[in-house]
């Protein structure tokens, strides 16, 4: 989604403006579809822009659903994400006069000269931070099993310990009886 800050730094400084951004479910082909990247199947977001000297102030909160697989038990599920997030952009156009404006920091977000900001890669990006590195289908998952693979949370089994020859000889140290 691509918000419009002209209105906005044609106001005076400190001056607010409000934005939304609401799919559920996110096209693939639509203007959030960047979204899916971070594996994002719907978000919403609700974003202040704020006009500061250097550009635009965005801060905001974003809810989004993430469709992963479990760590465990490798099954898909959808894992609700929340992130608040606080961006500075740069303007590097006057938007009343046209004028040129000092250089921004080498690693600042900028305002295109049309004064348009994309909000998808800065979503994309608090999503992907928010995003849980080993999603669980529910806290108590046991996983699959190490020797055959199947669901423990379906099939709960155990299986005989494998034993490696190499330890033979030391397991007959269990029959030593030193009364003898």
């Amino acid at each position: 989604m691509k918000i419009n800050v002209a209105p906005l730094l044609k106001q005076p400084v400190g001056t607010q403006a409000e934005y939304e951004v609401s799919e559920s479910p996110i096209d693939p082909r639509g203007e959030n579809a960047g979204l899916t990247e971070a594996g994002a199947t719907s978000i919403e977001a609700d974003i202040v822009a704020t006009h500061t000297n250097p550009g635009a102030y965005l801060e905001g909160d974003a809810r989004a659903t993430i469709a992963e697989q479990c760590s465990r038990c490798l099954r898909a599920i959808e894992t609700p994400v929340e992130a608040h997030f606080a961006e500075q952009y740069y303007s590097t156009i006057d938007v009343v006069s046209g004028d040129a404006k000092e250089a921004p920091p080498p690693d600042a977000k900028r305002i295109s000269s049309d004064f348009k900001i994309d909000l998808t890669p800065l979503l994309r990006e608090e999503i992907i931070l928010a995003t849980p590195l080993a999603p669980l289908c529910r806290p108590d998952c046991k996983g699959l099993c190490l020797v055959c693979g199947r669901d423990l949370n379906e099939e709960p089994h155990d299986h005989d310990a494998p034993v490696d020859e190499r330890w033979t000889k030391l397991s007959k140290l269990k029959e030593f009886h030193p009364e003898r």
